[in-house]
């Protein structure tokens, strides 16, 4: 009489049985914690993806080592997952000023902001060429140095060039109604 082999719930329940504590043992010592992942969940995918190669396979022979390739599979899997799309927790309920939207996102904002981006760009274009190469690469993030080496004059000139460009910059911009930038 052939051995008929139990179905795959049943399987897993015994699985379960004779290597849960192991399971868990392996979760615990990856130290997700550090990643914002909770190991119930990755218990919990574990079960789900040996419960599919139960289904998948109906005669495999599913051992300790086995167990520990799916948990390692796993738990890789939510560090990459963790680590590819960064989470901010959402804010409390009773918050005062919890807002998931935000209010100066809509069309008319980026409509200002375009005007002012425009703006912006004609009042560099007013500027001398060399005094905007200076305050276009301060406005990059250039450092000082970088700024000696890309236009190709000493560090004084440089920072004169920059101060003086932004101080132009900064008064058209006031005189158009747009506050001053930073820099």
């Amino acid at each position: 009489m052939p051995l008929i082999d139990p179905p795959p719930r049943a399987r897993l329940h015994q699985l379960l049985a004779d290597f849960g504590a192991r399971v868990r043992l392996l979760i615990g010592k990856h130290g997700l914690a550090k990643y914002g992942i909770d190991g119930a969940d990755i218990e919990q995918e574990v079960r789900i993806r040996l419960w599919r190669a139960l289904e998948r396979e109906t005669h495999v022979t599913i051992n300790q080592s086995y167990i520990q390739r799916v948990v390692l599979s796993t738990v890789i899997d939510a560090i990459r997952a963790s680590n590819s799309r960064p989470t901010e927790p959402l804010p409390d309920e009773n918050a005062e000023d919890a807002c998931l939207v935000e209010s100066a996102s809509g069309p008319e904002q980026a409509a200002v902001e375009n005007q002012h981006e425009g703006l912006l760009a004609g009042c560099m274009e007013e500027l001398p060429t060399r005094r905007r190469a200076a305050v276009q690469l301060h406005l990059q993030g250039f450092t000082a140095a970088e700024i000696v080496k890309r236009i190709g004059t000493s560090g004084e000139a440089a920072r004169k060039m920059t101060q003086r460009g932004l101080t132009i910059l900064r008064k058209r911009l006031s005189d158009a109604g747009i506050r001053a930038i930073d820099g």
